[in-house]
C-alpha cells in the first residue's frame, strides 16, 4: 500500500471509531466505546506510519506544505485526545477528535500531496522544533476547543430535569452562539476557501474535494443534529448527563488543555521560530503576517490564563475565550497562507 492509500485506510478507522462512540454514547455500552477507542488507535497507527514513510521518501519530516501539515496536525489531535480520555473515558470528545481529523484529511486532499525538495529557507533542523512542537500545541488547542463546544451544549442542555442556570441573558447569547452559529462559521469559511481556491490554477482539479469530503458531509450533519434535537428535546435535556460530564469537569479539562499546549506553542511557535527566521532571514522579528498571528494566537491564550488564574473566572466566559483562540490559531494556519501575502507563504502550497 502506498501513502496516500494508508492515510484513506487511517480516515475510515477515524469514521468507524466515531461511529461507535456515539453509538456507545446512545447505547451505554461500554464494550462499543472500548472498539471506538480501538479504532482510534488503529487510524493512528496507520497515520504514523505513512507520515513515517513519506519523511522516509523526503528525507524531512512531513511538515513542510499544507498538505503535510494537515495530515500531521490531523494525527496529533487523535492522539492527544486519546491520551486525554486514557484514565477518564469521555466518548463524545474520542468522537469529536475523530470528526476533526476527518475534516482535515479532508481538506488535506485538496493540495499536492507530490514530494517536493525543500526550498532553502527549510533546510534546518529548526523545522523539526519550530513546527512540531507548534503543532503538538495546537492540537491541545483542537482538544480544547471542542471540549469548550462540549461545555457551551452542556450549558443549553441543562441538568437532570432540563433546567439551565444561566446567570444573565449575555451569557445564554454566548453559548447559543458557540453552539450553532461555530457550524455556520466552519461551513462558510470552507466555502471561500473552495470559492479562492477554485479560482487558482494549482487547485483547480481539486478544489471541489472541499465540497464533497467537507462541506456536504458537514451540512448533512448540522441538519441531522438539528432534527434529532428537535425530535427528542424532551428526553435530550434529561440525557446529557449520560453523555456529558458535568461542567466542572469539561472546564478543568479545557484548563489542562490549554495549560499543556501554552508552553510548547509559546517554544515552538514564537520562541524557536525567532530563533530560526534569525538564522533563515537575519532578523528575530520582523512583524510578518505569520508572526503576527502567531502572537495573536499567543496573548489570546494568555488572556484566557490569566483571567482563569490571577482573575478566577471560569465556565462560559472561559470556554468561549478558548473558541476564540482556535479560530485564531486556524487563521494563522489557514487565513495567513491564502488571503495575506507573507514570507511564509510556501506553506500554503
Amino acid at each position: 500500500m502506498n501513502e496516500t492509500s494508508i492515510f484513506t485506510l487511517s480516515m475510515f478507522c477515524y469514521l468507524a471509531a466515531f461511529a461507535l462512540n456515539s453509538a456507545s454514547l446512545s447505547l451505554e455500552r461500554q464494550k462499543l466505546h472500548t472498539y471506538g477507542r480501538a479504532f482510534n488507535w488503529l487510524g493512528i497507527t496507520a497515520a504514523v506510519i505513512a507520515l513515517g514513510m513519506r519523511w522516509h521518501s523526503a528525507g524531512h519530516p512531513p511538515l513542510s506544505n499544507m498538505y503535510e501539515s494537515l495530515v500531521t496536525l490531523s494525527t496529533l489531535i487523535v492522539l492527544v485526545g486519546q491520551i486525554f480520555t486514557a484514565s477518564q473515558p469521555l466518548p463524545v470528545l474520542e468522537a469529536g477528535a475523530s470528526v476533526g481529523a476527518v475534516l482535515m484529511i479532508g481538506v488535506a486532499s485538496v493540495f499536492s500531496s507530490d514530494i517536493r525538495p525543500l526550498i532553502p529557507a527549510l533546510q534546518s533542523y529548526w523545522l523539526h522544533l519550530h513546527v512540531s512542537l507548534a503543532f503538538v500545541g495546537e492540537a491541545c488547542f483542537a482538544v480544547a476547543f471542542i471540549l469548550s463546544y462540549l461545555f457551551c451544549l452542556r450549558r443549553i442542555l441543562g441538568d437532570a430535569s432540563g433546567r439551565t442556570d444561566f446567570s444573565d441573558s449575555r451569557e445564554k447569547l454566548a453559548c447559543y452562539s458557540v453552539v450553532v452559529g461555530l457550524p455556520v462559521v466552519f461551513i462558510g469559511g470552507m466555502a471561500l476557501l473552495a470559492r479562492h481556491l477554485s479560482s487558482h490554477p494549482m487547485y483547480v482539479d481539486r478544489w471541489h474535494n472541499i465540497v464533497f469530503w467537507v462541506i456536504i458531509p458537514s451540512i448533512l450533519a448540522v441538519i441531522a443534529v438539528a432534527v434529532m434535537a428537535w425530535l427528542f428535546r424532551g428526553a435530550l435535556g434529561r440525557g446529557a448527563e449520560r453523555w456529558l460530564p458535568d461542567n466542572i469537569i469539561l472546564d478543568n479539562l479545557i484548563y489542562r488543555a490549554i495549560a499543556l499546549g501554552y508552553p510548547l506553542f509559546t517554544v515552538g511557535g514564537l520562541i524557536f521560530g525567532m530563533v530560526w527566521a534569525n538564522k533563515a532571514w537575519g532578523r528575530y522579528w520582523g512583524w510578518d503576517p505569520k508572526e503576527t498571528w502567531a502572537l495573536i494566537t499567543f496573548l489570546v491564550y494568555s488572556i484566557y490564563l490569566h483571567v482563569r488564574l490571577a482573575r478566577g473566572w471560569s465556565g462560559t466566559w472561559t470556554a468561549c475565550l478558548s473558541v476564540a483562540g482556535f479560530i485564531v490559531t486556524m487563521f494563522t494556519l489557514f487565513g495567513v497562507n491564502f488571503l495575506i501575502s507573507s514570507l511564509h507563504s510556501y506553506a500554503g502550497s
